[in-house]
């Protein structure tokens, strides 16, 4: 595979990036997830921390209009600012796996660029959460719900698509399958590509 661009979109405790991950390790590509969240702050001046408190959420018109008046960008546009030339940084080197952090808008017009949307049922979601994240969903019984909501109104506020909208993806596939078999169908496309 020659200059390979792979993104992974997901919904919250999905396994999406599990998948990105064994995948990368199967074929032998680089994998940005988290660690963009370091490239981010080293590009934007922002600590990783602020980063990661807005790392997709959800952005307020009232956010915004403060920033206008005081003359300021708004945090979230600097992040994705930084973002966007990070990722097509990352696009130019190609051979990688990035999942979230819209790659899929961002290197929309990338040669060799592969998009997947990896989704599942709520019960394989919410035991992935608690066993994989450690989360508590009896203390937090909406955090998968807030969680998706978060990163589709990110979504929408900095791209022109939809959210997990299956037109904007090459495959769409539910980790129900298996993590494994989800990784095979997604190998089994790119050796089509």
């Amino acid at each position: 595979m020659s200059n390979c661009i792979i993104t992974i979109s997901r919904e919250y405790g999905s396994g999406g990036r599990l998948v990105g991950k064994k995948l990368a390790e199967r074929l032998g590509l680089d994998f940005y997830d988290k660690e963009i969240i370091g490239m981010l702050a080293e590009e934007s001046g922002l600590s990783k921390e602020t980063i990661e408190q807005w790392a997709e959420k959800e952005v307020s018109s009232f956010f915004y209009g403060i920033n206008r008046a005081r003359g300021t960008q708004p945090i979230p546009d600097r992040i994705f600012n930084a973002k966007t030339k990070i990722l097509r940084e990352l696009g130019e080197k190609g051979n990688c796996v990035i999942v979230g952090n819209c790659g899929d808008y961002i290197l929309k017009d990338f040669e060799g660029i592969k998009k997947f949307f990896i989704y599942a049922p709520m019960a394989e979601r919410k035991k992935r959460v608690e066993e994989v994240y450690g989360e508590d969903l009896k203390a937090y019984p909406n955090l998968i719900k807030r969680k998706d909501l978060e990163r589709k109104d990110y979504y929408s506020h900095f791209t022109s698509y939809t959210f997990g909208d299956y037109k904007n993806y090459d495959a769409c596939l539910n980790t129900a399958l298996g993590i494994d078999n989800v990784v095979n169908i997604i190998e089994a496309i790119l050796k089509q590509a």
